[in-house]
């Protein structure tokens, strides 16, 4: 084998890099840094990220991957090309690409990211739907018959499948996730404590004291910002209860997409998944609670997988791998011809 065949997860809220026999190579945050006036990115990665809110005349921070859509294309290939440049370093040779998209992605918008992984280096590049490499990544076999459910919340949507023999029997995408519980702190505070906080900063509250369910014991944090009614500096404490009541109407769109995903399945699927449990993936997985309150909502069992904000990314490093039983169910490698990219 000549070069590399490479795996990736353009994700909202963080671009994985996966290698056959190496396992994940890059973990960086989807965002990049550039010179306003030029348009060449400067940073990309964990420092722009940390740049954001913070940037200096002339540097613009953006995330170029909005709700798993390309927001800029220009932007995303550079910061793409970037991230594979650092894992083939000076190889001649283009690599073969595997990357994830949202199931219910558009032809547009398929073919928009073919174009912009091929801009960036690529040779040709298969798209694979999140959940199906959610569900590689957490260990389902491909091969295996019985029903397995699938539910990866990242950064900009939940995708939800229902996977059998290395298919998607079901699937959903809601577009409630990591960046909507943050924009919806941003929003709760400015109206309930005339706070007005960074995106950087919602995403501390959340993670702190953010739950998907009541604590037992609430815990509380100090929350500092800039007063939205005398824009002087000003500090502010935060219960958790406050921030489970100020998410909690997301992630009952999250839940109630779930409960339909069941209406749609066949009677022995769900028996399957009945005798199993429903498969937790995605960084926003990992909010307090959230297991629990799925269990709740749907009456099964509900597992977060180990590290699940890798679990896509490593799931296609699993389809790279069985591209022979998934070619079955129409999945090729797509080079730039067939896209009919300039």
């Amino acid at each position: 084998m000549f070069g590399y065949d490479l795996g990736i997860d353009m994700g909202t809220s963080n671009v994985v890099i996966t290698v056959p026999g190496k396992g994940v190579v890059i973990n960086e945050p989807s965002y990049v840094a550039y010179d306003t006036e030029t348009e060449k990115i400067l940073y990309a990665g964990r420092r722009a990220y940390h740049l954001e809110g913070r940037e200096p005349n002339g540097i613009t921070v953006l995330q170029p991957l909005r709700n798993g859509a390309i927001s800029s294309y220009n932007m995303t290939a550079q910061m793409i090309k970037y991230f594979i440049g650092r894992v083939i370093k000076k190889s001649i040779f283009k690599p073969r690409v595997v990357a994830s998209v949202p199931a219910l992605a558009t032809d547009v918008e398929k073919r928009t990211i073919i174009s912009v992984l091929i801009s960036a280096g690529a040779r040709s590049v298969c798209l694979v739907e999140e959940p199906l490499c959610a569900a590689f990544g957490a260990g389902i076999d491909p091969l295996q018959p019985n029903g397995a459910f699938v539910i990866n919340i990242g950064g900009g949507t939940t995708d939800m499948a229902v996977v059998s023999q290395g298919s998607m029997s079901q699937c959903e995408t809601v577009k409630v996730a990591g960046n909507a519980f943050d924009e919806e702190i941003v929003r709760y505070l400015k109206e309930k404590h005339s706070l007005l906080v960074g995106v950087r900063t919602a995403e501390e509250v959340k993670k702190q004291i953010g739950g998907a369910i009541p604590r037992e014991t609430p815990i509380t944090m100090v929350v500092n910002g800039r007063s939205s009614v005398t824009s002087l500096p000003r500090t502010v404490e935060v219960t958790s209860d406050e921030i489970y009541e100020c998410l909690h109407p997301l992630l009952r769109e999250i839940a109630a997409a779930a409960q339909i995903m069941f209406e749609r399945t066949s009677p022995q699927l769900v028996a399957d998944i009945t005798v199993s449990h429903v498969i937790l993936t995605g960084g926003s997985s990992e909010l307090y609670g959230m297991d629990e309150m799925l269990k709740k909502e749907l009456g099964l069992d509900v597992e977060v997988y180990p590290m699940p904000n890798l679990c896509v990314g490593k799931g296609t490093t699993v389809a790279l791998n069985k591209m022979h039983i998934l070619d079955n169910y129409g999945y090729r490698y797509q080079t730039k011809e067939e896209v009919r990219i300039k």
